[in-house]
């Protein structure tokens, strides 16, 4: 049995314990490794808020508002869910936009379109990759493989238009390629969004 002064394994533990018997070690090696991984952020406060709206027990499951400073997204603030699974760091977090942003690599559902997010993830990765990850998108958008068909269209035939329409849309909201999205101020205005 083990025997350490601070760790008593003979106690019973809680079901909200992270050394619950009811979670598997691998669970409990990615609510660690999680847990990590959101105390070491250091993002600046400026562009990144992290939100907890079910509560802060629920680590797996948060929200992270950017506010781009430069390129044609800046003055917007995006909404995105992260929903992490007991498998990470082995599996990346799902991501999905909860603001509708006109932009070739999240569709009108909010699924982003970020290697990093699949083929390219590796356990060494973080949360804090991802976050930066998405603020590359902002700043460097890309029309390759576009998940947004007429923003990558857009973006690959008439830049400046592009960038006009963005800047636009974000301000003030704009209807582009037949339509409407609302001006990028962090609210949850995508279908289903709004369901916990």
């Amino acid at each position: 049995m083990l025997q350490h002064p601070l760790i008593d394994v003979r106690r019973p533990t809680s079901p909200a314990s992270p050394r619950s018997p009811s979670r598997s070690p691998t669970t409990q090696a990615g609510s660690l490794r999680l847990q990590k991984d959101l105390s070491e952020l250091d993002l600046p406060a400026s562009n990144v808020e992290l939100r907890f709206p079910h509560g802060a027990d629920r680590l797996s499951r948060f929200e992270v508002a950017l506010r781009p400073d430069e390129g044609c997204y800046a003055g917007g603030n995006f909404l995105f869910e992260f929903r992490v699974p007991d498998s990470y760091p082995s599996d990346p977090p799902q991501v999905r936009a909860l603001t509708q942003v006109f932009h070739p690599a999240i569709d009108t559902e909010g699924h982003v379109d970020m290697s990093l997010l699949g083929a390219d993830w590796r356990p060494d990765m973080s949360i804090k990759t991802v976050i930066y990850g998405l603020h590359r998108l902002f700043l460097l958008p890309d029309s390759d493989d576009s998940l947004n068909s007429a923003a990558g269209s857009l973006m690959h035939s008439d830049r400046p238009g592009f960038n006009r329409a963005v800047e636009e849309s974000v301000a003030q909201g704009a209807t582009i390629a037949g339509k409407f999205y609302p001006a990028a101020h962090g609210e949850r205005n995508l279908p289903g969004s709004n369901e916990g």
